[in-house]
């Protein structure tokens, strides 16, 4: 084998041997996406579920719990009376009645929203004049704890209730610039409440 062979022929390894390690490399190497999955700890509830619902309801009302699909003439629906277009999926929420008339009394949603590589969980209620009876800051994930506390709260957030739609779509407005936990919550809240009227139209 001359010289010019013996460096064809090593050529050949070395460019193999990158060739293994680039590959190598592009499987094991952690893609951003998954690199914060699970870095956000279990889910931590601040109230029962039930209980918020208590909150955000009607003492002494019938309650039913309803599962639908937010169809887009709803959505459209709050587009145009609100200026926001809720997601169009299924949702489950919740309507309360009198016992005896049957008349409404109020409906309350539970839904999730992400907050940086986890999700909180928000539990609002609506009045028939469309205001809100209270809103909760009903869970978050452990890592996130230290970020509402300081902040938001935990739990029961007085600073929403008796809000109309208008009002709160304002108030998530002003709260835009404020920090990350706050403006978070305020447009989590924001969200449930359309979602709460355009499934209620």
């Amino acid at each position: 084998m001359n010289d010019t062979q013996t460096d064809k022929l090593f050529t050949l390894i070395v460019s193999g041997f990158l060739m293994a390690c680039l590959v190598t490399a592009t499987i094991t190497w952690p893609q951003p996406a998954l690199a914060h999955k699970g870095h956000a700890g279990s889910m931590l509830s601040f109230i029962k579920v039930k209980q918020a619902l208590r909150g955000v309801l009607p003492a002494g009302a019938k309650v039913v719990k309803r599962k639908e699909l937010l169809d887009e003439t709803a959505a459209a629906s709050v587009k145009k009376d609100f200026g926001l277009e809720p997601d169009s999926e299924l949702y489950v929420y919740y309507l309360a009645s009198d016992k005896a008339s049957g008349q409404r009394l109020g409906s309350a949603i539970v839904t999730t929203a992400s907050y940086r590589h986890g999700n909180i969980s928000v539990v609002i209620g609506l009045d028939n004049d469309l205001r809100i009876t209270q809103a909760a800051l009903q869970g978050i994930n452990e890592k996130y704890v230290v970020d509402f506390e300081h902040s938001v709260g935990k739990g029961f957030i007085p600073d929403y209730t008796g809000l109309s739609i208008k009002e709160l779509i304002a108030k998530a407005d002003e709260l835009a610039s404020a920090d990350k936990p706050t403006r978070d919550f305020a447009a989590a809240v924001r969200d449930a409440a359309l979602v709460l009227v355009a499934l209620q139209d």
